[in-house]
């Protein structure tokens, strides 16, 4: 019994051909193993079964909303996200937690810094919302608890505006614990994201990584 859908959610600022090829990366991962794909977009994509929000702008806040958006309209016990960005492999999308009731974070994820002018080797991110496994429900909630009090949409003003996001914390007030990988999830840095900055720890920076090799080929494969 299928009993995980996955959300991917977009703002669509990224090229299309890096979006293109993240989601082929996606699909040809989860499609082996049956599970439902929903999407939702600021516009309309052909992935799975999509949910166009419109063009409500990029921020912390709307990115919750979308994955909320998403969870709603699926049907499984457990969901788990996965951003336009990232490359995830299989093992992340077999894991199941014990209890509805938990935020489980997968672990290890690197971060290429793909942008020109920065050190090419995977760094290591302490954490990131994107690589859980949670309850579809537990997931809801949680949204609307760390949102209480705000707007259904927030805009984030353009770089170097002083009205910048206060960003939503998820996990707060939450059951949370970690879950390991055997191989990583990645996620690249590009000129298109929407924060500059990535928290990550300086001391493990590897120029290859184990099923994802060396992270210029990986720059070339997907950002090039």
């Amino acid at each position: 019994m299928v009993d995980l859908t996955v959300i991917y959610y977009t703002s669509n600022y990224e090229k299309p051909s890096f979006e293109e090829k993240i989601g082929h990366s996606l699909w040809e991962t989860i499609e082996p193993l049956g599970l439902p794909l929903i999407s939702v977009s600021q516009k309309p994509i052909d992935f799975g079964k999509n949910i166009c929000v419109g063009d409500v702008g990029r921020s912390g806040q709307n990115a919750l909303r979308q994955w909320q958006i998403g969870a709603e309209a699926a049907k499984t016990r457990f969901i788990c996200p996965a951003e336009s960005d990232m490359l995830y492999p299989t093992e992340y999308f077999q894991y199941r937690p014990e209890t509805e009731e938990m935020f489980c974070t997968a672990r290890p994820v690197y971060i290429i810094f793909a942008s020109r002018h920065f050190v090419k080797n995977y760094f290591l991110v302490p954490r990131t919302e994107a690589a859980v496994v949670v309850g579809r429900e537990y997931l809801i909630h949680a949204v609307d608890a760390s949102l209480k009090g705000k707007d259904q949409w927030w805009r984030n003003v353009e770089w170097g505006e002083k009205n910048k996001e206060v960003l939503p914390n998820l996990f707060l007030n939450t059951r949370h614990e970690f879950f390991e990988l055997p191989v990583p999830i990645v996620t690249f840095k590009t000129e298109e994201n929407m924060h500059r900055k990535t928290p990550f720890r300086k001391g493990e920076a590897p120029r290859t990584l184990p099923h994802w090799g060396d992270c210029v080929d990986l720059i070339r494969k997907y950002v090039a």
